[in-house]
């Protein structure tokens, strides 16, 4: 058969080393229809692969089903979804797709394999440096449906257990001959090049980027990341620059303005100057999906904007610009559109100073409460004084060396930098987690859920350093004991895979400070970028009733509708757990099974959950606890009085006041409090039995140490033991002189003392005699 060769090279060279992501096949027994692991009379098509071409249309896994990874990506572009007004070239529309997939996968700095079938459809593969989570790779695929839709049929990328025809495997058969192979686009000596490099955690950052609208609409309109108070209201790319998400990528700018772009010349009639037309520019990318590390790259020497790269002085006034670009491209629905953001100013482009970055800034005195932006504009109406008195924020900076020999002072960004690591070390936690799953044993869910109270609390401050006391981290942690809560911080910070730092230890009212901490061990693997949908959250209160693996489960379930099996492998419990916690959920309305036999999160509210099992009387409770304990160590560190630990004290008797009424008492200066410590921080009684050395020595075993004492003292009685070595002899000899020269220096200083003392009494005396017989010869 014409083109049997190059089949057999393809699937022993690429399919066989590389896309099959176990070592089997499974052969179809109706010519390409179906592909089942085993028979209903359990006959197994699933078998070993084998490096030779199989003479049956075969297929073989995009996941191991064992251990839930996959380092496989494929689209399968079904010929059979071609759109209608496309229907008179399938082949063409499909290819014309899979160089679309392609561009983009290279766009983000990897690479892809394509190979056809005969029937016209064609597979776009991508390989990936580290295995991923079966989640993880089923969302990106779901992504690349919507953004090349209706082509891509996400089958093989649904289950677990998904297979696909690899390269150069048979494709049909009719009537017991086989219709054809899928071919390679490429050589095999180029597809084996391309899987030898397969792509890194850059790429998949980058094509998350590049999917954050579709990713998007997959989370149900949340974003893709979570986001920082301070942050501005848009999402982040890959160097922490805001840009708009737009499904479908980026598209072209206006017609005009690319024309401008590219020659410089901008009417005039409708753009006063350069910096109307640059920050028309900008908005229109902005609007339009672009993203600023694009828009850089057009303006490099030899690209094709370089006309106009000479309209802004540096990079950080073309980085202000595009802040504000983002912020006036928001669509009407955006609430950020009708509540301007830190960096957002402006009513339109035109309305705006562009020219330069503000030298002074504005007047606080002037502006109460103002929160400034990168640029002022006189049209947008001034907030009260009233509704933002106190408010006043300085986000300037002073930029040393700045245009023209003036020191420029210029608005201080949001740094996402911070942010980024601590999505990093999120990362790392997810695969310390995996490795140390059996040396955790039955302790991993408490320090999962600590883990997760320590994610929350970087979130809450923006720093990887975090402050909160054990008490604050163990409310968080889903109400576990304060006392457990510090057991497990040392565990967490020693070894090798210490994923936290005790940089500060506590002192007064300050608590324990730690750092977040990437282990070098899993530091390359940290590097890909974690895309889950929300924020890092604290475990809810509703799960000190239902449990931790309830919170575990739910909390796997966010990336989308799992089997048991599949969530079992996510959400790191064993599978009878699972089932267990699963149950536990769809009791209380959390989770629900689908037609298909999955299952996915249900509609209950966790608050309205929390309220019927009382697990916020539980939370409460141990709210006061804490707040209690709180009031006893700052009563006893005498920073709040406690009226009840020290009514003993006069100086915090009530007195009264000219009006009668009582109010309490001044301390004096220097005037001393009685302070009680808390109940809690008092040593705890003995627990091991009293011995020997808790005693004290009985008499007769002095004597008998002083009778040795002397018996060795004498140099005589040394040499007469025949048995001592001369140099033991003279060691002891040495220590006996020094032990007789310390008795004799305290027995002076002891005589020493005393004849002070006698002398310092007799003064003592002779002062207050006159005053004694003074009194004595009053009362005669």
């Amino acid at each position: 058969m014409p083109g049997a060769d190059a089949a057999a090279q393809a699937w022993a060279r690429i399919t066989v080393p590389y896309i099959a992501q176990r070592p089997v096949m499974r052969r179809s027994p109706d010519g390409g229809v179906t592909f089942p692991r085993s028979s209903s009379k359990g006959y197994r098509y699933e078998v070993a692969i084998q490096p030779w071409l199989p003479n049956r249309p075969t297929t073989v896994p995009t996941f191991d089903v064992h251990t839930g990874t996959g380092r496989l990506l494929v689209l399968d572009l079904d010929a059979g979804r071609v759109p209608a007004e496309a229907a008179a070239d399938r082949a063409g529309h499909v290819g014309a797709v899979a160089d679309r997939a392609v561009a983009l996968i290279e766009e983000c700095g990897g690479r892809a394999l394509v190979d056809r079938s005969p029937s016209g459809g064609a597979h776009v593969y991508v390989l990936w440096s580290a295995p991923r989570p079966f989640h993880e790779l089923r969302t990106l695929a779901r992504a690349l449906a919507l953004r090349f839709a209706p082509l891509v049929d996400t089958s093989p990328m649904e289950s677990g257990d998904g297979q696909i025809r690899g390269p150069g495997a048979p494709h049909k058969s009719t009537g017991g001959r086989l219709t054809g192979f899928m071919t390679l686009t490429c050589s095999v000596e180029e597809a084996e090049a391309v899987c030898s490099r397969p792509c890194g955690p850059r790429v998949w950052e980058a094509l998350h980027v590049e999917l954050a609208a579709e990713l998007a609409e997959l989370a149900g309109g949340r974003t893709v990341v979570a986001s920082h108070p301070d942050a501005p209201q848009a999402p982040l790319d890959a160097n922490g620059e805001p840009y708009r998400l737009r499904r479908g990528g980026r598209a072209a700018i206006r017609a005009d303005l690319e024309e401008t772009a590219r020659t410089g010349v901008f009417d005039r009639a409708r753009y006063v100057s350069s910096s109307e037309a640059r920050q028309a520019i900008l908005s229109s990318a902005a609007a339009r999906g672009w993203r600023l590390e694009q828009v850089r790259a057009r303006l490099t020497p030899g690209g094709e904007w370089a006309a106009i790269a000479g309209w802004w002085r540096d990079d950080a006034l073309l980085t202000a610009e595009w802040t504000k670009a983002v912020a006036f491209a928001a669509p009407l629905s955006d609430a950020s559109a009708k509540t301007p953001a830190v960096r957002e100013v402006g009513d339109s482009v035109r309305g705006r100073n562009t020219r330069e970055t503000e030298i002074t800034p504005p007047d606080p005195q002037r502006v109460p409460g103002h929160r400034h932006s990168l640029m002022t504009c006189a049209r947008r109406p001034q907030p009260s004084r009233s509704a933002e008195e106190g408010r006043v924020r300085d986000l300037y900076f002073v930029k040393p060396g700045g245009w023209g020999g003036t020191q420029v002072r210029s608005p201080a960004p949001w740094q996402a930098r911070e942010y980024q690591r601590i999505r990093t070390w999120w990362q790392a936690v997810r695969i310390v987690e995996r490795l140390l799953e059996l040396e955790w044993g039955g302790k991993g869910l408490v320090y999962r859920a600590l883990l997760r109270a320590f994610g929350a609390a970087a979130q809450m401050s923006g720093s990887t350093v975090v402050e909160f006391g054990t008490r604050q981290l163990a409310y968080m942690a889903g109400g576990i004991d304060h006392t457990t809560v510090a057991r497990a911080l040392q565990q967490l910070r020693q070894g090798p895979y210490a994923l936290i730092d005790l940089v500060q230890e506590a002192r007064g009212v300050r608590a324990d400070v730690y750092q977040l901490v990437v282990p070098d061990a899993v530091a390359a693997d940290a590097a890909w970028r974690s895309w889950r949908a929300g924020r890092i959250e604290a475990l809810h209160p509703c799960f000190r009733v239902l449990g931790l693996p309830a919170a575990f489960a739910y909390e796997a379930l966010a990336g989308g509708a799992l089997t048991a099996s599949e969530l079992s492998t996510a959400a790191l419990l064993p599978r009878s757990t699972a089932y267990d916690a699963l149950r536990t959920l769809a009791e209380h309305g959390l989770a629900e099974r689908t037609a298909d036999g999955r299952w996915r999160r249900g509609d209950a509210d966790l608050d309205a959950v929390a309220a019927a099992t009382g697990a916020d009387d539980l939370a409460a409770a141990q709210l006061d606890g804490h707040r209690r304990d709180r009031r006893e160590w700052h009563a006893f560190l005498g920073i709040v009085h406690d009226p009840g630990r020290a009514t003993g004290s006069r100086a915090h008797r009530p007195v009264a006041a000219p009006d009668g009424r009582r109010r309490p008492g001044r301390r004096r200066p220097g005037a001393s409090v009685r302070r009680l410590a808390p109940p809690w921080l008092k040593p705890p009684p003995r627990t091991r039995p009293i011995t020997e050395a808790d005693l004290p020595r009985p008499k007769e075993v002095d004597v008998g140490l002083a009778e040795l004492h002397q018996q060795y003292a004498a140099a005589d009685a040394l040499s007469q033991r025949p048995s001592l070595p001369p140099d033991v002899a003279a060691a002891i000899r040495d220590d006996l002189a020094v032990i007789a020269a310390d008795e004799d220096r305290l027995h002076a200083e002891r005589h020493a003392y005393e004849v002070e003392l006698q002398a310092l009494r007799q003064a003592r005396d002779e002062r207050t005699r006159p005053a004694a017989q003074a009194r004595t010869t009053g009362r005669t």
